[in-house]
This record gives structure tokens, sequence and C-alpha cells, in this order.
């Protein structure tokens, strides 16, 4: 049943899914294209979008929001560039998980492999919240692929998230009602929203009730000293001044004293959802990086 239905517990659970999916796509009001690669650890969506001879950069999202929050920063970068945005396997999305990630290095094989399908020989990795655990995590483990990353609000990662964080994230995982996961936790993330957001709210909500755990994920933990250390490659870390996982003023300190690359960013407003609170802000920002490199 999950492979028939991409991973859901059921056909009625994989159409509600969808339909929010669509909801949430047609704020993508720009051309874009979907495809699916196959890799060792399962079935990977991307979408694609922007000028094809211009620089690639790939996008890691947020847990459980999908590739589909992308859909303002998208909208902003995809004359200047290449742009990639991969639904991460382990999560609810439209990619299909058919094999366990129980270790870091199995994220490194897949992302490897579907840098190989696009032929993307060194790229610079955009990574959000979980998503920015997975560019680093890859960068670590695979330097050689990576020229430069841009971590916005990492999970985990640098410094450990709040106690706030993790109650929130237990109780909607016991008692998941819609309106309990989205007031509790999906607009508690979002400290300044705006229209659109609740579409992505519901999308989340409608992933985490339907998405089958059939697989095991790896969440997300802080790196070590030594391995934040080894990062050569540049590594701009961005956090919003009205972070809620963590205090974004030590997150920046804590990212400064431990990579030695690190160059910090700190946003006047946002919370932890920055691609969708302060699009305009964050794609201004990533141009800015990017230009400099």
């Amino acid at each position: 049943m999950a492979d028939t239905y991409r991973g859901f517990k059921s056909k009625e659970g994989y159409k509600k899914y969808k339909n929010a999916h669509d909801k949430v796509m047609g704020l993508w009001d720009i051309p874009y294209e979907e495809q699916i690669f196959n890799t060792s650890f399962g079935d990977v969506s991307v979408l694609t979008c922007g000028q094809q001879d211009n620089e690639p950069v790939v996008f890691f999202h947020a847990f459980g929001f999908s590739s589909a929050e992308w859909y303002a920063v998208a909208r902003n970068l995809k004359d200047d560039y290449r742009l990639y945005f991969v639904d991460v396997l382990g999560e609810f999305n439209y990619s299909d998980t058919k094999e366990h990630l129980n270790e870091r290095e199995d994220y490194k094989t897949w992302i490897t492999e579907l840098f190989d399908a696009l032929m993307l020989a060194k790229v610079t990795i955009v990574g959000h919240s979980n998503g920015g655990w997975h560019a680093l995590n890859y960068a670590i483990l695979n330097p050689d692929r990576v020229k430069s990353l841009i971590v916005l609000s990492p999970a985990a990662s640098i410094k450990r998230m709040n106690r706030s964080f993790y109650s929130r994230l237990l109780l909607t995982n016991l008692i998941p009602r819609e309106s309990l996961v989205i007031n509790q936790f999906c607009r508690w993330l979002t400290v300044r929203r705006q229209e659109g957001h609740e579409k992505l709210f519901k999308l989340y909500f409608l992933g985490q009730k339907y998405v089958s755990w059939e697989y095991v994920m790896t969440p997300p933990k802080k790196f070590k000293s030594e391995e934040l250390a080894s990062l050569m490659m540049p590594v701009n870390i961005a956090v919003g001044r009205e972070e809620v996982i963590y205090d974004p003023f030590q997150l920046l300190e804590e990212a400064e004293n431990k990579i030695r690359t690190c160059v910090p960013h700190m946003f006047e407003t946002g919370g932890h959802m920055l691609p969708i609170e302060i699009p305009d802000e964050v794609s201004t920002y990533i141009k800015k990086v990017l230009s400099n490199q």
C-alpha cells in the first residue's frame, strides 16, 4: 500500500495530501518542472526552475514542509540561477523512501547519487532548519562536492534546540489533532505570518497524519566540534532575531567559534520559518552571498 501511494498509509490519505500540496503549489506562480530520480534509498522528487545555463543552487527544506515552502524564494531567484528544490527522503513530502536511513552516511549516499543524476559536480547548498542539518552533514561527509553552504535557522547541528521545541513536537505527535498541530507548532515556528501560510500548515498536518513511517530516519543532532572545524568551504549561517527554537545570538556565537569559515548573519526580523516569513530578505541575502563567491 505504501509503495502504491508513494509512502502514504492509504489512497485516501495520499489524495488528501496531494490536494493540499496542489493548493500550496498554486502559490508557485512561475514555471517549474517536477522530476523523480531513483537512488539507493528511494525515489527523490525535485522541483526545478530558473535559467538552464546559470549557476546551480540546491535547496533542502525544513522537516515536514517539503520543497513547497520555497515558493516565494523561487520567484525571486529564478532569473539569476538554476534552482533545484529537493524533497528530502525520510520525511513527509513527494519523495518515496524505500530503505532505512539508519546512518548519516546513508544521506551522503543518496544525495551524491542525486547530484550525479543532475550532473552537479560541485554546488552551493541552501538548507533551512532540518535541511540545514542535511546541508552541513553532507558537507562534512563529502566536502569535495560542496562549493559553499547557506544555512538558515539550522536544526540542532550547532546548538541544541530548546525545551519548548521538543515539548511542542512531542505533544503534537501524541495528540495529532489539526488545530493542535497548526496552532501549537506551525504557527509557533512562524512568527511573521502571511497569506498562503495556512495552506502550508495544512500540508504539514496532513503529512504528519497520513505518511507511513515504515522506514527509519536519522534525526538531527549536534555535530562534533572537530567535524564542524573540518569545514573548509564558505559556511554562511543566518538566523532571524525572533527565532524561537534557540537563542539566535548564542547560535551565531557558537557557529563562529566552531566553524573557522563561518560568515554569520542576523536578520532583523523573522522567526524560524525564514523562507516564508521574510522571503524577500532571504532572497536578497542569498544573492549577496553568491555574488561574493
